[in-house]
């Protein structure tokens, strides 16, 4: 059964990705008929999104902005023998904000010009470029497909990769928190597991979401752990008793090998379009630049335009999964914490900008390898990282 006339653009997935489109795509190109399809009964999942200002494209600003939840003129990184504040410019937008927001765009399902509506609960398969089939086989007709689905689809353990896992928990409290300004990074020298840290948003006096986050060959967070790290920040603060509003966690695969992307029959943004930061895991600069580039290309130029963006950037994304590399492969895991460290200590505030916008330059990069290396080197596992992952299984 066909749908009775194209839509603009269908949007498959309901997360960062899809959603900051829906908003691009309302500002851009307001008379557009738009549909978003979302496999799950809600948008957004359950997640804090936090990014530097000077990641944002002056002119995404205009719809952003009423998107973002909290921000700070600065944040801080603690290592030991190292405290640095960092004046650039911080921002987050919450799931809670993200999904209110994007269901207010919705004005129904209808074809009529400008239309936005959304679809829940629906699983789909993108048959092309221009077709979704939905569960009960209706193919719904589109000028534009735009897989937004993140990893969906993909191994959940990729080969030639490490992990970045994370459990965070949002309080309310009775006293005042003593910092005003994030703490990016706050690293304790007990570092038996890979690289771990605390990383802590003040939303206002009386709110703070404490996140523990890991980056290791596992690809499970130890909540245990978490948990005690976050108790003994508390404790520190000269908290008693707070009230736990919320729980996020998850896990982000931090790719050293060239990720084999799945041969998507639509245009695909997020991690499934290698739309994301290798090297940080922070997903929203390249998630705006993407809905900007999609928001602002002509639908029948819209491929060609993804793909020479995609070429442009491929310099850069390679070299961030070569540092996922050097910090997987060659440093011992108690050890990675002095890479980080090292990074804050040597750049300026203009190469951490362009470093997590990901739009750094040659001279950048060379900065951030170049120099006195950290201890606890491995070279004999760096030099077999390179070996291919996989031998064929012969019949």
């Amino acid at each position: 059964m066909m749908s009775a006339e194209p839509y603009d653009y269908v949007v498959v997935g309901g997360g960062l990705q899809g959603c900051l489109l829906m908003h691009a795509l309302a500002h851009y190109r307001p008379d557009a008929r738009v549909l978003l399809i979302e496999r799950s009964s809600a948008l957004c999942g359950n997640h804090t999104w936090s990014f530097h200002e000077t990641d944002v494209p002056p002119e995404a600003w205009d719809w952003l902005r009423p998107l973002v939840d909290f921000r700070w003129p600065a944040y801080r990184v603690a290592f030991p023998g190292m405290a640095r504040r960092v004046e650039l410019g911080y921002a987050t937008i919450s799931s809670d904000g993200l999904r209110a927001a994007t269901a207010a765009l919705a004005d129904g399902e209808s074809l009529d010009r400008g239309s936005r509506g959304f679809r829940f609960d629906e699983a789909c398969e993108i048959a092309s470029p221009t077709q979704v089939v939905l569960s009960d086989q209706t193919v719904v007709e589109s000028r534009v497909v735009v897989d937004c689905r993140g990893r969906a689809g993909l191994p959940a353990r990729p080969a030639g990769a490490g992990f970045q896992t994370f459990f965070g928990c949002e309080y309310q409290l009775h006293e005042a928190w003593p910092a005003a300004e994030p703490t990016v990074m706050d690293v304790r020298e007990d570092q038996a597991d890979g690289f771990e840290f605390l990383y802590e948003l003040p939303f206002g006096p009386h709110r703070v979401l404490l996140e523990y986050t890991r980056f290791s060959e596992a690809a499970t967070c130890d909540e245990e752990r978490a948990q005690s790290l976050i108790s003994t920040r508390l404790a520190e603060a000269g908290v008693s008793s707070p009230q736990l509003v919320r729980q996020e966690q998850g896990c982000l695969p931090m790719p050293y090998a060239k990720p084999e992307l799945q041969g998507n029959r639509a245009i695909a943004g997020g991690y499934a379009g290698g739309w994301y930061h290798a090297a940080t895991g922070y997903s929203m600069p390249l998630a705006i630049r993407f809905a900007e580039l999609v928001a602002g290309s002509q639908p029948h130029n819209l491929a060609a335009a993804v793909a020479a963006a995609a070429s442009q950037d491929a310099t850069r994304r390679g070299f961030s999964r070569f540092l996922n590399r050097l910090l997987f492969c060659l440093v011992k895991p108690q050890d990675r914490w002095k890479i980080f460290r090292r990074f804050y200590s040597v750049l300026r505030e203009d190469r951490i900008a362009r470093f997590y916008s990901h739009r750094f330059t040659v001279a950048d990069a060379a900065r951030i390898v170049i120099g006195k290396p950290p201890t606890g080197l491995a070279p004999l596992r760096f030099a077999q990282s390179f070996v291919p992952l996989a031998k064929p299984v012969l019949p």
